[in-house]
């Protein structure tokens, strides 16, 4: 019998979909509503698991926990995130409500689910959605999602911050890993398609620490998103709610003009980027000039893992990648949750002008066709240069119920000459695959990743059949393809997964 131990309340993924209600006002400065929660007792007899296998309870009684790893003594780091919120106390159905949620820090627990300490309570400023061991140097690696990277070497070591600086938006430290004496980590796109739009996001005003070392010194120093190659600019920009142009790539105000070009910047965003252990300065700090782009073209890169040892996939790497949001003046419909496979250094996945399989001028990314009317463009807010952007009609035509077209404008004019690649798995919207994991030949997963489904986030519509929470197989085949199957489930999916 195979035994499926279960970290904190993870049987009830949905738990932490709490740490992510920021985004439910987002371009506001007010936060997501707060109710009292009750208790809930996990019960792995909610779970289906594969025969063979039975899933139990690890440790309970973890509020928001998102991510776990374990280390050589076999003990096990769950990161908390916390509450994104600070201190707060509300009225609610006549009773006062105080934050019930503690500060980001990591639990350490031994192999038998014993606590053993807190870490770095009181010293994270701001959520963690990921945590990795590196078992080539004993560490282990903590992204604190906001802007820095912390290190500490086994249960009763020194933390300590190593990277800082790193770019701010809506997706910024994703998923850690080393492989070869690098440390790899997945830096998130900042916005949501590509704007540091002032009608969507809350942090277009911002001053970036980030900016203030990097770019333009004639450009303000406010939050936008780092390219990783040259890019030559369409001139697409959106007017907001306050008049101003913004171009796509520059900082909020700032309009785009064609054929412009955006430099590129290391660290970059939607990448995947890596750091010489070795290049560790006497400060314990990595030097942003010593980091080097191993991939690009992503969006909000959660899980990073490199294949099994000795496998066919000892130098691939695994990315899972949180799609578009149907959002903003630049919408991006029917963005897929994916997973990639990067072979080499240097590949790009396309973002934000490809989204998966196939760029965003494709008719499945935009739900609103348009008929050549001067009165009724699908895109009213968007401009080339100074201009409105119209679509331009084809030649031809069709019958009414099929006539127009669909698509949303680019923002990059020089495609990558190197080409892309394209995933091997795409999911249900806004279901994003948040952890993934290799298998272990051993329990019967060769050329095998376990994906977590997170559970829906707040900003689409569900689907008529729920696909979270989850735990899913994904199995590689000769001479190629791949084979996906539900290996945990609740018996009950969707919201009502308790």
């Amino acid at each position: 019998m195979k035994i499926l131990r279960i970290a904190g309340t993870v049987v009830a993924v949905v738990l932490l979909s709490a740490t992510l209600a920021s985004t439910q006002n987002a371009g506001t400065n007010k936060s997501g509503g707060w109710v009292p929660r009750t208790a809930v007792t996990p019960d792995p007899g909610k779970l289906t698991v594969p025969k063979g296998y039975k899933a139990e309870v690890f440790v309970a009684g973890l509020d928001t926990p998102s991510s776990a790893t374990v280390d050589k003594e076999g003990n096990v780091w769950v990161a908390i995130s916390g509450n994104l919120f600070g201190p707060f106390e509300y009225e609610y159905n006549g009773q006062r409500i105080k934050n019930p949620v503690a500060g980001p820090h990591v639990k350490v627990f031994d192999k038998d689910g014993k606590h053993l300490k807190d870490i770095g309570v009181g010293k994270f400023g701001f959520v963690m959605n990921a945590i990795g061991y590196c078992p080539e140097n004993n560490k282990v690696y903590v992204p604190e999602y906001s802007k820095h990277i912390w290190e500490i070497s086994g249960v009763n070591g020194e933390l300590r911050k190593i990277i800082t600086d790193l770019p701010i938006g809506d997706h910024q430290i994703g998923g850690i890993t080393c492989k070869d004496g690098y440390i790899y980590w997945g830096q998130g796109f900042p916005s949501n398609s590509g704007f540091a739009d002032p009608d969507n996001h809350g942090w277009t005003a911002e001053i970036d620490p980030f900016w203030q070392k990097h770019g333009d010194p004639a450009l303000p120093k406010t939050a936008r998103d780092p390219v990783c190659r040259d890019i030559v600019h369409t001139g697409l920009n959106v007017l907001s709610s306050d008049g101003r142009l913004t171009g796509a790539l520059m900082p909020a105000g700032v309009p785009a003009k064609p054929g412009m070009v955006i430099k590129a910047q290391v660290p970059c965003g939607g990448s995947v980027m890596r750091v010489k252990i070795d290049k560790q300065g006497s400060d314990g700090m990595y030097k942003h000039e010593d980091m080097e782009v191993y991939a690009m073209g992503f969006r909000n890169q959660s899980g990073v893992r490199f294949g099994p040892k000795g496998s066919r996939f000892e130098t691939a790497l695994a990315v899972s990648d949180n799609g578009v949001n149907d959002l903003g003046h630049r919408r991006i419909a029917n963005g897929a949750e994916k997973l990639w496979i990067v072979t080499e250094k240097g590949q790009d996945a396309g973002f934000p002008d490809k989204e998966g399989m196939g760029f965003v001028t494709n008719k499945r990314f935009s739900l609103k066709p348009y008929n050549g009317s001067k009165i009724d463009s699908p895109y009213p807010r968007l401009y080339i240069g100074d201009k409105p952007w119209v679509p331009e009609m084809p030649p031809y035509r069709f019958p009414p119920h099929v006539e127009g077209i669909r698509g949303v404008p680019l923002i990059v004019a020089n495609p990558n000459p190197n080409g892309y690649i394209n995933p091997v798995l795409e999911w249900d919207t806004n279901n994003p695959m948040d952890g993934i994991a290799w298998g272990d030949e051993r329990f019967g997963a060769k050329d095998t990743i376990f994906a977590a489904i997170f559970g829906i986030i707040d900003n689409g519509p569900e689907s008529l059949v729920a696909t979270w929470p989850a735990i899913i197989r994904i199995e590689f085949l000769q001479p190629a393809g791949v084979k996906w199957s539900y290996f945990m489930r609740n018996r009950d999916p969707g919201p009502n997964a308790y």
